[in-house]
């Protein structure tokens, strides 16, 4: 069975938030749903753990499949100064037509970006 994993996208002035890894890999704030949590409360404690960002709306956008985990995407409408924290080494902020990240990111993380930003077009 898949890892389940909350993923965060949060907008700031336009540019996208990523943390990055101890290992360098670029990903969308978020991480493992506990067994006693749903995908939203995982998304809004994987939010502020990693960017100390306060979330104070969360919509539910889709769900994306990678070969390891099952991904609950929402949106985040988030208060506070961004702050690495918990298991991310940095954090980046990038334009929605900046592509500079990319190639640190995982594939999962292009993935979602792309479908998010397709939505935004439509």
């Amino acid at each position: 069975m898949k890892r389940q994993r909350a993923t965060v996208i949060v907008e700031i002035d336009r540019h996208l938030l990523f943390v990055e890894n101890r290992g360098g890999l670029v990903l969308l704030p978020g991480g493992g749903i506990t067994e006693h949590e749903s995908s939203l409360q995982a998304a809004a404690r994987e939010l502020a753990e990693e960017t100390g960002l306060l979330a104070h709306a969360l919509c539910f956008l889709f769900t994306h499949e990678s070969p390891t985990h099952s991904h609950h995407v929402f949106w985040a409408a988030a208060s506070g100064t961004p702050v690495a924290g918990d298991d991310a080494r940095a954090l980046h902020l990038q334009a929605r037509d900046e592509t500079a990240l990319n190639s640190r990111m995982s594939q999962a993380t292009r993935e979602i970006v792309a479908r998010f930003l397709d939505s935004q077009r439509a």
